[in-house]
């Protein structure tokens, strides 16, 4: 990859994580943390379908599909964004983790006063997405 900037590389086979994942750093530091998370190698993320065995304890690599290139991202399982490196999560970790986030939902909601017409509309549509 002689002449390539890896940073853009990485930028376009990872995307541009969320902003969830920039808001919660220390939540994601302490599930790597606590879980003895080990971030997934670039070059891993550069094949076809690039979970094997070797390379995912989750046992989630059957359900992890890269998007068609022409999209940056688009890892199709439980991960986590941190410090520029990619970690995944099997569904136990997963739960555990968005427990942690709905909880601070949670706590950010109930401090609310009033929210516009359109943020309802969002929230609306956020929770009925979720809801089942």
């Amino acid at each position: 990859m002689d002449g390539i900037n890896p940073f853009l590389v990485r930028r376009w086979i990872y995307g541009i994580p969320a902003p969830i994942w920039l808001k919660s750093m220390d939540l994601i530091g302490k599930t790597i943390e606590e879980y003895k998370l080990k971030p997934v190698p670039i070059e891993s993320l550069m094949a076809e379908n690039p979970f094997t065995p070797r390379n995912i304890v989750s046992g989630e690599q059957e359900k992890a599909r890269l998007r068609p290139w022409q999209w940056p991202g688009g890892i199709r399982i439980a991960h986590l964004h941190y410090r520029g490196d990619v970690y995944l999560l099997n569904e136990s970790q997963w739960k555990n983790f968005s427990v942690s986030v709905i909880r601070d939902f949670q706590n950010k909601l109930a401090n609310v006063k009033t929210v516009g017409f359109e943020q309802v509309v969002e929230i609306s549509e956020a929770v009925d997405g979720v809801v089942t």
